[in-house]
């Protein structure tokens, strides 16, 4: 619905996948975000230069559809290394992905991410806030080279709550402290794990901005 502010930690593999180095640019420079486009089967990775401009590519057509600025839609992949992503095709589905958004194509998407996965990951969940009911859902994807430094996850956590971006950063990297960075399975790292969340504040409590309030402990 609006611009989203944007909180994301990414792999720390010196080998990062495009989708991460577009989304750094990205939210270094405004810190905001409207959409994601996420691929399964195609890591989108070891393909300097061609690799990030397939993602900008990409992108671009779906800002184009959705009728918002370039900068504001996001990326990410996982699947095979070293492998081209199919452009032409993925831009080609755009138009009728855009068509049939809505929330209930929740669980379609939570399934869509899955690569080694048994079975889709998701949660949503309702709490309030200085009076105000805030609204948070959850998906991601993770089986395989699950290691700390974050795993080989891709996690998106939408809200409405009002927050500031520094403690939204906060309060993710907290979170991944306890959870992403405690799991290991075989020891080994992705170059595109990616956890994000964004929050457009429409639920329209009182803006967190002190790391002390009780809003935020």
């Amino acid at each position: 619905k609006v611009p989203a502010i944007t909180a994301v930690l990414f792999t720390s593999s010196r080998f990062p996948a495009s989708h991460v180095l577009l989304d750094k640019i990205r939210l270094k420079r405004f810190g905001l975000a409207q959409a994601i486009i996420i691929n399964s089967g195609n890591a989108n990775c070891a393909l300097g230069k061609r690799g990030l401009e397939d993602a900008e590519e990409i992108t671009h057509k779906l800002a184009e559809e959705l009728k918002i600025e370039p900068h504001l839609v996001l990326m990410a992949s996982t699947g095979i290394i070293g492998k081209r992503l199919p452009v032409e095709k993925i831009k080609k589905a755009i138009p009728s992905l855009v068509k049939g958004k809505g929330k209930d194509k929740f669980n379609l998407a939570s399934r869509a991410i899955m690569t080694t996965d048994k079975k889709p990951k998701g949660i949503a969940v309702e709490f309030e806030v200085s009076g105000k009911k805030i609204k948070l859902v959850a998906m991601a994807k993770g089986a395989g080279m699950i290691n700390p430094s974050l795993a080989t996850m891709l996690c998106f956590i939408t809200t409405d709550l009002n927050i500031s971006l520094n403690l939204l950063k906060r309060a993710l990297r907290k979170a991944v402290e306890i959870s992403f960075n405690r799991i290991t399975i075989d020891g080994e790292m992705s170059t595109n794990d990616t956890v994000l969340i964004m929050a457009n504040g429409l639920a329209k409590n009182k803006k967190i901005e002190d790391y002390k309030s009780k809003d935020f402990l």
